[in-house]
């Protein structure tokens, strides 16, 4: 339910309960769990992190984390977007997957400036193609995306014939191990990225569109929003931030294989749901978004830290994800019962 919705129930259901409720105390209330919510596990995260684990606070393993985070946090604008729009990604992982693959292969026989903008146009292409079969062809966004997963994995493969590519340029190697203000540079890029996406969400008539949609497509369409523009340039913006992802991570790997990316649409849609933005769609949360993605990394790297097999990162994801897909819930509830509850 949006944001816009709640404020016109909100003053009818409280002179039909003689009052009971406001919408500075209730709205309010809700407004900070989704907006803020998200710190909670994160400081909690923190102080563990610095009181068990060894060598968590030092500079290389901030600098990993920061780096890490800021990679999925990337993905994680455009997935925002998405379902914010109440739809899913789920090629996202392939896609930047692929887009490595195209960076490092262009960078290698045509320079990186051009390598760099293959890699990303790749990925806006792969959202152009999810958005016109959602869209126009009136596919479900699962099922869409579920299907050009499969097939952009399988690009992947065969662009590097299920091999590694090497000898990217180290020009766009020094771009994660740079620092600006004593800050990793992938972190800035970051930082300016949610400065923008917060900007188009929330002063820009497409930011209230996608909200519009995301929260009713018909009443959208009604009020003469073209819900199919929208649509697709969503499903674009969530694949050029996948593809920007797939550059920063052929920068901060080296060395890339079709198997990149495997697993990342599931992180990315934990991260988004834990930062405060809703499968319900019809509100976006980009800030909650690179919280959540520096808790999944910092997550990550104290399990790294305290030698725990690989295999048991992959639980870490799921329960978090179950985790964030259970307060999506929470605050469903929470809104239901200061609506209609009393």
């Amino acid at each position: 339910m949006t944001n816009s919705v709640i404020k016109r129930v909100a003053p009818r259901w409280a002179s039909s309960t003689g009052g009971r409720w406001s919408v500075s105390s209730g709205f309010g209330a809700w407004k900070l769990i989704e907006d803020y919510g998200v710190f909670v596990p994160f400081l909690l995260a923190m102080v563990a992190g610095t009181l068990l684990v060894p060598n968590f606070t030092s500079s290389s393993n901030i600098t990993n984390v920061l780096i890490n985070g800021s990679i999925i946090a990337v993905i994680g604008f455009g997935m925002t977007f998405v379902i914010a729009l109440r739809g899913l990604d789920l090629s996202v992982g392939s896609a930047q997957g692929l887009c490595a693959c195209v960076t490092a292969i262009f960078i290698s026989t045509a320079g990186l400036g051009f390598g760099v903008l293959a890699g990303i146009i790749a990925g806006a292409f792969i959202g152009l193609v999810n958005g016109a079969l959602i869209a126009y062809l009136r596919v479900p966004a699962f099922v869409a995306t579920l299907g050009t997963m499969g097939i952009v994995r399988g690009a992947a493969l065969l662009a590097t014939d299920g091999g590694t590519v090497d000898g990217v340029n180290r020009a766009l190697g020094r771009v994660t191990s740079a620092r600006l203000v004593g800050l990793p540079v992938p972190f800035l890029i970051a930082i300016v990225l949610l400065g923008l996406a917060y900007l188009v969400f929330h002063y820009t008539a497409f930011g209230r569109h996608v909200c519009a949609v995301g929260g009713g497509p018909e009443a959208a369409r009604d009020s003469g929003i073209n819900v199919q523009r929208v649509t697709l340039m969503t499903f674009t913006l969530s694949g050029f931030t996948a593809g920007m992802g797939g550059v920063l991570l052929t920068s901060q790997l080296g060395l890339v294989n079709g198997s990149l990316g495997s697993g990342v649409e599931l992180q990315v849609i934990a991260v988004v749901v834990l930062g405060g933005t809703s499968l319900t769609g019809g509100t976006g949360n980009v800030v909650g978004t690179l919280a959540a993605a520096l808790l999944l990394a910092m997550i990550s790297s104290a399990l790294n830290l305290l030698n725990i097999p690989s295999y048991y990162q992959y639980l870490a994801v799921g329960v978090l994800l179950i985790f964030a897909l259970s307060l999506d819930s929470i605050r469903r509830v929470f809104l239901r019962h200061m609506i209609v509850g009393g």
